[in-house]
């Protein structure tokens, strides 16, 4: 027998039958009325369809809860491992296949502020030391490098020289992010995005198209 659990709807005319994400089934019933058969009955002739779309939904949940639960680090997946351990030094690590957390506290704010810790971190050891080497590649010199969350952009250069980047590109391949260093190097040069600037680029970048194509499809739904 299928297990199920009834709810009524006040807009319910007859027995109707919800299959919940997680896979539960739901039996919706009127508020008032007379049924011409059990629920029980209902449900046992309608066993085949519940069944269908009870294994439909269960893969998909895991599916999404997978998903949920992976992160990109330089264009690699990780599953995300949360742990709450006095035993284990505090942070994240990356343990083979798995992104550990062991968090301050457990709450979810101080899970997310580990993981915000960590990407700037990893991603400033690998753009700081990056940037000055493509510069020096380049003959292009700059001033300050700052890592931000823009909104709109993966990285900014200031008419001072300044160079920003969006710490999320900790996500990207190490290829696309020395795509963004190179673009904004190549602004010291040009300050537009006229043919000249495109050309710097692809000299340093020869498969810049298909870097800056992947920035756009990943889009800034990464992290």
């Amino acid at each position: 027998m299928i297990s199920y659990t009834v709810q009524t709807h006040p807009r319910a005319r007859s027995l109707k039958i919800k299959i919940l994400p997680t896979g539960e089934v739901v039996v919706v019933k009127p508020k008032h009325g007379w049924f011409f058969k059990s629920m029980d009955q209902f449900v046992q002739e309608n066993a085949e369809w519940i069944q269908k779309h009870v294994a439909k939904m269960k893969s998909h949940h895991r599916e999404t809860a997978k998903a949920t639960n992976e992160v990109l680090i330089f264009g690699k997946t990780y599953q995300k491992k949360i742990i709450f351990s006095a035993k284990q030094k505090i942070g994240v690590s990356i343990e083979g296949e798995n992104l550990v957390i062991n968090p301050v506290t457990e709450t979810t704010a101080s899970v997310e502020k580990a993981l915000t810790q960590f990407f700037k971190s990893t991603v400033e050891k690998y753009i700081l030391p990056r940037t000055l080497q493509l510069g020096k590649v380049m003959n292009i010199q700059f001033k300050d490098i700052t890592l931000r969350q823009q909104k709109t952009r993966w990285g900014s250069c200031s008419s001072q020289g300044n160079l920003n980047f969006n710490w999320r590109l900790v996500h990207s391949p190490p290829e696309v992010i020395d795509y963004v260093i190179i673009h904004e190097l190549a602004h010291r040069k040009e300050m537009n995005h006229s043919h000249r600037f495109w050309e710097i680029v692809r000299k340093y970048d020869p498969e810049y198209l298909k870097h800056r194509g992947w920035l756009k499809r990943q889009g800034m739904d990464l992290g």
